[in-house]
């Protein structure tokens, strides 16, 4: 027997939005967030020192990888591990949300061919449980870098807009790649490949500036990559260094585009979720 696909109008989409219930994904991806954590750390003998371990790990490879063998320069003299920490605590959070939450949709199957319920809810709790480990990293980096520079500073409010950048592109790539793999499993096979590539062409370990002299007037394609524009931004929240452009807007409507669609594309794959998983 055949499985029936059903079809959703535009206007029944448009309208279901209208009544969307936020409080009640919320609610449902705080509960999977809290089975997440409790399961977490079972059978491991650091238990949550990985909570600090995973972020220190992180840090010790970029600077052996970048400073002591490929031997990348800080500019204005700043000293490098200072410098490419900055941003660290942001791209974990983002590798971790589309690492665990692009499959979260075909991980739970079981659950979504039994249970109604958003959808948008399994990714979502993701981004939960990566705020604990975000949370632990930016705390580390706050006290690392005021024993550095003797700095004790903290600007609430652009941290806030830039781990809120970090989060809604996040979670618009999360999106895309949740709903296309209830369909097609080789966007999840590739995964691994994607998050290095993002990292390559993210300025983490390096000034986004090393791009200018390859890409010239078209200089506006890197910021394509939302992560440019959010590593400069905590760079430029932590250390004071330069960020504003005429092109660092791309970036931002870049973040505004990808949450934007990738949640119209997971909504609308949820109409047929149960039978293409």
């Amino acid at each position: 027997m055949s499985k029936k696909i059903h079809s959703v109008s535009s206007t029944d989409f448009f309208l279901n939005l209208r009544n969307y219930d936020f409080k009640k994904v919320y609610s449902i991806a705080y509960a999977f967030a809290r089975r997440d954590l409790q399961l977490r750390y079972v059978q491991t003998r650091l238990g949550w020192f990985w909570s600090i371990g995973q972020p220190l790990l992180a840090a010790g490879l970029i600077l052996i990888v970048f400073s002591w063998i490929v031997k990348i320069q800080a500019p204005d003299g700043i000293d490098y591990s200072i410098y490419a920490f900055a941003s660290l605590p942001s791209w974990l959070l983002m590798q971790q949300i589309i690492l665990q939450g692009s499959p979260s949709l075909v991980h739970n199957q079981h659950i979504i061919s039994k249970v109604a319920f958003p959808r948008q809810a399994l990714p979502l709790s993701k981004v939960l449980v990566g705020l604990l480990d975000f949370g632990v990293a930016s705390l580390m980096y706050y006290v690392f870098r005021g024993v550095k520079l003797g700095v004790w500073d903290f600007m609430v409010f652009d941290f806030l807009f830039y781990s809120s950048c970090t989060i809604f592109a996040a979670l618009g790539i999360t999106y895309w790649i949740a709903a296309i793999s209830t369909r097609f499993r080789d966007w999840l096979a590739i995964l691994p490949l994607l998050i290095q590539g993002l990292f390559l062409l993210s300025p983490i370990a390096y000034p986004s500036s090393r791009f200018s002299s390859a890409l010239g007037e078209n200089i506006w394609i890197l910021y394509l990559n939302p992560m440019v524009a959010i590593s400069d931004g905590f760079r430029s929240l932590w250390l004071k260094t330069e960020l504003w452009n005429e092109n660092i807007y791309v970036s931002f409507i870049m973040v505004f585009l990808l949450f934007v669609s990738g949640f119209i594309a997971i909504r609308y794959a949820e109409n047929k979720m149960v039978d293409t998983l």
